[in-house]
């Protein structure tokens, strides 16, 4: 049976003209740590005009091309390519286009307990908007995003989520973060982020990363919990269980035979799927076999 399409929220703008989106629905618990609700990306209509008191989500949005104004905590600033602003619950605003050079732009909205330490980690707290000088970087990023979410595949909330981090890095990324202690503490966390990216199936601990970075454990923990990636060990079990997710989807392996290929005991691997994925093994495959 065909898994049902959910239906987009009234929030969802639809003074568009073209749109690409994609809506995960609202199954949120409060153990949760991040949680990508939706996202997508919208040519306005010449009539767009958006005006809210609040929203029931943190939302960044990313402006992509054209020209607008928005206004929020009592500031106005004029919308072009490269602008990033933010907003969320009890966040009055109003977004405008200019009719002559219609605004594309991309929103993510998003939750859980880590989402508010996330964006204070990048400077980009509810109320803030700035420009950025990495644009294309972040919008082939969004780009990749949307196109993911649009598959709908039963482990698209988890890569989005990820994705969601990785966007959140880059967005610190632009050169905000000043003083050479900082640049250096930054650097250190991404040789980290991208040896667990390239080398997860490979990595049992903390320890192996820290090596590879030439730093201690507890310096690469204070990182990775410093710019709102949480402990290093945590972010390298989600990588190993969002990869055995994708092998379990694609119905060739038994679940012992995915535990074994990421070399973790079968009861272990069972009880760490759960806790990440919030469902044992045995019962992703079995909602997998429904929706197929």
């Amino acid at each position: 049976m065909k898994a049902r399409t959910p239906v987009e929220p009234l929030y969802i703008s639809r003074q568009v003209e073209e749109a690409r989106r994609f809506y995960f629905g609202m199954d949120v618990t409060p153990a949760d740590d991040l949680v990508m609700i939706c996202g997508g990306w919208e040519r306005v209509s010449r009539d767009y005009t958006i005006q809210r008191d609040t929203f029931p989500w943190l939302c960044l949005e990313f402006v992509a091309g054209g020209r607008g104004t928005l206004r929020m905590e009592r500031e106005i600033y004029g919308l072009e390519r490269g602008w990033v602003f933010a907003y969320g619950p009890g966040m009055p605003h109003r977004i405008e286009t200019d009719k002559e050079a219609l605004l594309s732009k991309y929103y993510l909205n998003f939750t859980g307990r880590e989402a508010e330490d996330l964006l204070s980690a990048v400077m980009m707290t509810p109320g803030t908007c700035r420009r950025v000088g990495n644009a294309d970087e972040l919008e082939e990023a969004l780009s990749m995003m949307i196109t993911d979410g649009i598959r709908s595949r039963p482990q698209s909330p988890l890569i989005a989520a990820l994705q969601l981090r990785a966007f959140l890095l880059k967005l610190s990324g632009d050169g905000l973060i000043e003083g050479d202690a900082d640049r250096r503490a930054q650097q250190t966390l991404r040789r980290g982020l991208a040896h667990i990216d390239q080398n997860f199936l490979e990595t049992a601990t903390v320890e192996q990363v820290a090596a590879a970075c030439h730093v201690s454990p507890s310096h690469l923990t204070r990182l990775f919990i410093r710019f709102g990636y949480g402990p290093p060990h945590r972010y390298l079990t989600r990588k190993k269980m969002v990869h055995a997710a994708v092998l379990l989807d694609s119905g060739r392996l038994l679940v012992r035979e995915v535990a074994e290929r990421l070399g973790i005991d079968a009861f272990q691997f069972s009880r760490v799927f759960k806790r990440v994925h919030g469902i044992s093994p045995s019962d992703f495959v079995k909602r997998h076999g429904a929706r197929g």
